[in-house]
């Protein structure tokens, strides 16, 4: 992301879109360990409760006054009780009345115990003591793995309050209506709850990977960031479908393949229309097709090129200057045993160099065999000569040359050419790439007349609308060859019907005589 950039609500949403089904995927994973965590490694908890009033008197003399409604003395002594029923001396006396009830197994598995006895911290840690808002109420929460067992922790304690705050204060009594019940429904955990949290906290974090490695990511993915941060005209986007599974590779696709998708053949029309204008106001007519790296698709764009120019009618001549790593004889499947390196080094003429293609307007120059010094050849006078000659005798000079920011070859061609044409990779390419591209082509004074983007990754919409688009022939190349043979099959029909009625009514009429010569006859 570019420092002068901000992002909006917009930007977060189409990125979080674009990445809608990690987000899923970490929803459902989330949720889904959650869940198995809850269900399976967490024991259930069983809790209890009881409820407890507390009761003011006064002493006068040797009567007692039972005060029953006086409800702030109560208040007052309230927060007073909580602290005598927290203490470890009563922690102790329950934990000996529950030992009594029950089993060492039961009590183990729920409480610190040992040497017979329960520690009052564990004990003191299960049971929470709170008052009711606005009540002389306490309440008496007990939560263990044995529901039976909590239950018992708040009716001991219930039973043996009087007798601790009676000895640790002496005023007002404590009383409880009911005892505490079993329920054997567990408290926690709270498997829907935690379900949910565990997918929603996954589900955040991948959003906030998902952000991260997209404001770091520096790659160029749309035409937006080379118009608005370099300045430059895009000549045209091709669409991401040449990639091959087993190999890994980008394939060498061109338009002369039978199944190149409509949309892809369009596009290059497209970039063919903006070359030509952007040709239009130079004498020279050669034009480099390179990119800043290797495996952006250089290659095959200029391929592409040269042929929907060859197409239109333009007689043009395909060089593949890369001499470090020459493709163009693949793509076209054509010898290179000579090409451009036997021409620079004086060993063969152009002429016997430069071989046919498939489009009788076509004609390429391979990039012969590898030359110890490329970049010299490349700066030398017979450069210059090859593509004087050539200009004469072609309209258009496409040089599929060396990627800039990997070596000089690129540049030594500046003199002799209109321009050149950028291929950016989207995903790929870098902000650093492309700006590292322009800088030297600027310094060598090269204008880069466009980019052309590679790999660019449509929306659904715009696939099935360039899918039918083609289909049913409205611009495609080969709409006149499907309708000339319905027209041819529909006359051979109308000729067929028009031969079998006249053979019809030659029978009748050869009938009608043959019947009045019989009556003759008779």
């Amino acid at each position: 992301m570019n420092e002068n950039e901000q992002i909006s609500l917009k930007d977060l949403f189409v990125l979080f879109w674009s990445h809608l089904w990690i987000l899923l995927l970490a929803l459902a994973i989330g949720g889904g360990g959650a869940y198995a965590y809850t269900k399976y490694m967490i024991e259930p908890q069983y809790s209890s409760h009881i409820s407890m009033y507390v009761q003011t008197y006064t002493v006068t003399g040797n009567q007692t006054d039972n005060v029953y409604n006086d409800i702030n003395k109560s208040k007052q002594l309230i927060n007073t009780y909580i602290q005598v029923l927290k203490d470890d001396a009563v922690m102790d006396s329950v934990g000996a009345e529950l030992c009594k009830q029950f089993d060492e197994s039961i009590i183990a598995d729920s409480f610190a115990y040992s040497n017979g006895k329960i520690r009052a911290s564990s004990l003191a840690s299960c049971i929470a003591i709170s008052t009711v808002t606005d009540t002389s109420a306490i309440k008496i929460v007990a939560t263990t793995k044995d529901p039976k067992l909590s239950a018992a922790v708040c009716n001991v304690l219930c039973d043996q309050a009087n007798d601790f705050t009676d000895r640790a204060i002496g005023v007002g009594e404590i009383k409880s209506i009911d005892t505490a019940k079993v329920y054997p429904h567990p408290v926690s955990p709270n498997i829907v709850k935690n379900t949910a949290m565990g997918g929603i906290a996954l589900m955040i974090l991948a959003a906030f990977i998902i952000f991260l490695i997209d404001f770091f990511d520096t790659t160029i993915k749309n035409s937006d960031v080379v118009t608005k941060r370099f300045q430059k005209a895009i000549l045209g986007e091709i669409d991401d479908i040449a990639v091959s599974k087993k190999k890994k590779t980008e394939e060498l696709v061109t338009l002369l393949h039978e199944n190149t998708p409509f949309n892809i053949v369009e596009s290059y029309k497209s970039i063919r229309t903006n070359i030509t204008f952007a040709l239009s106001t130079s004498e020279k007519k050669a034009l480099i097709v390179s990119s800043a790296n290797p495996g952006e698709g250089k290659s095959t764009t200029a391929a592409n090129i040269a042929i929907t120019m060859a197409d239109e009618g333009q007689k043009v001549l395909l060089i593949d200057a890369d001499m470090r790593k020459p493709t163009q004889h693949i793509i076209f499947d054509v010898k290179n045993e000579t090409g451009l390196s036997s021409v620079l080094s004086k060993m063969k003429t152009t002429e016997e160099c430069i071989q046919k293609t498939a489009l009788p307007t076509l004609s390429i120059l391979t990039s012969g065999p590898i030359p110890p010094n490329p970049s010299e050849l490349l700066s030398s006078p017979q450069t210059a000569a090859l593509l004087e000659k050539a200009s004469e005798e072609f309209s258009t000079i496409i040089i599929d040359s060396p990627p800039v920011n990997v070596v000089s070859d690129t540049l030594n061609l500046s003199p002799y050419v209109a321009g050149m044409l950028s291929v950016v990779r989207c995903g790929f390419t870098t902000d650093d790439d492309l700006k590292a591209l322009l800088n030297k082509t600027e310094m060598a004074h090269m204008e880069v007349l466009g980019c052309v983007l590679t790999r660019v990754k449509r929306k659904k919409s715009n696939k099935y609308y360039y899918k039918h688009y083609g289909k049913y022939g409205y611009y495609s190349t080969d709409s006149n060859e499907k309708a000339a043979p319905a027209e041819e099959k529909a006359d051979e029909t109308k000729i067929e019907t028009t031969e079998e009625k006249k053979e019809e009514q030659t029978n009748s009429k050869q009938d009608k005589k043959n019947k009045k010569k019989d009556k003759k006859k008779k």
